[in-house]
């Protein structure tokens, strides 16, 4: 009913339950006995989430279409924009994977990851955005999603070291696990960081110290914060980030991405740093990109 088919090749139905974590439409692995809170949770994730084509939400479509009234889908709190911390932990890490890079093939073939960073995909695709310093000196990349499944980062499509954002796109053929027709994916807030003010709530999904994927909530301490290495001014505000959460998602309280968390001033206390992420909303990601290889080599002529 979400426009996803096991006829076209979209997942296997033996598989069905692992492609649903893998689409961000089940939070969590289910194994054992399901109870009726389970079954409830799975009902009412279904309502809220998306449709293949991004049209609408299921419970969007069903009130549009008159077969449910606006007023039970509000009583039930399904039409609802704001989330809980834990309703953006439910529905967003999904999209959000652990960056593993490697500077050298010969790293990369002994599995000696020389850099871990976060990303987060913006299309079912495979486009994720990531911090352009996350895969500055890399030659290749991974991508590990919360499932535990990776898939290799094939092309950058987009860079611009001085906001400090990339674009990468990522494989549908795994490295481990299963590949997969279509990934999780956040929404980027169609002003970007335009509405954000501070004391808003906001929340930064990522990963901290390669430990793997963590969920922090804060509020906005500035959103035009002057700092000399980025040529944007940043976001600043209290959710916690470490080492490793660079490139991970800063979001608001409707689960939609406005900034991609990328540093913290050292001597200071609760001033995390992210990077608008404006600039993607008018870039031009239809192209085929760089290699990594390719975008080190470009950077260090350059």
């Amino acid at each position: 009913m979400l426009g996803y088919s096991d006829k076209a090749g979209d997942f296997t139905i033996a598989d069905a339950a692992g492609f649903a974590q893998r689409i961000g439409l089940f939070p969590i692995a289910y194994t054992g006995t399901l109870t009726q809170g389970d079954l409830f949770e799975m009902a009412a994730d279904a309502l809220s989430f998306s449709y293949r084509d991004g049209s609408a939400t299921v419970i969007g479509r069903l009130v549009s279409q008159g077969t449910v009234s606006r007023a039970a889908a509000n009583a039930l709190g399904l039409l609802t924009p704001a989330l809980t911390a834990r309703q953006v932990a439910d529905r967003c890490a999904a999209a959000v994977f652990r960056l593993d890079t490697y500077e050298t093939e010969a790293y990369r073939d002994e599995g000696l990851v020389t850099g871990e960073a976060s990303g987060f995909f913006i299309t079912e695709d495979g486009l994720a955005v990531t911090n352009y310093h996350s895969i500055a000196d890399a030659v290749s990349a991974t991508a590990t999603l919360s499932t535990g499944d990776v898939y290799e980062v094939e092309r950058v499509i987009y860079y611009d070291p001085d906001i400090d954002i990339a674009v990468i796109r990522v494989s549908h053929a795994a490295l481990k696990g299963h590949d997969t027709s279509a990934f999780a994916a956040l929404d980027i807030a169609d002003s970007g960081t335009g509405d954000l003010r501070a004391g808003d709530t906001v929340y930064a999904i990522g990963n901290p110290l390669g430990l793997g994927l963590a969920v922090s909530s804060g509020i906005v301490s500035a959103t035009q914060r002057d700092v000399e290495r980025y040529a944007l001014p940043c976001v600043m505000s209290t959710a916690d980030i470490s080492e490793g959460s660079s490139g991970g998602a800063l979001l608001n309280v409707y689960g939609q991405a406005v900034a991609v968390t990328s540093g913290a001033y050292v001597y200071g206390n609760s001033m995390y740093l992210a990077v608008p992420i404006d600039p993607i909303l008018t870039a031009d990601l239809t192209g085929e990109g760089l290699t990594l290889p390719e975008v080190l080599e470009a950077e260090t002529v350059g």
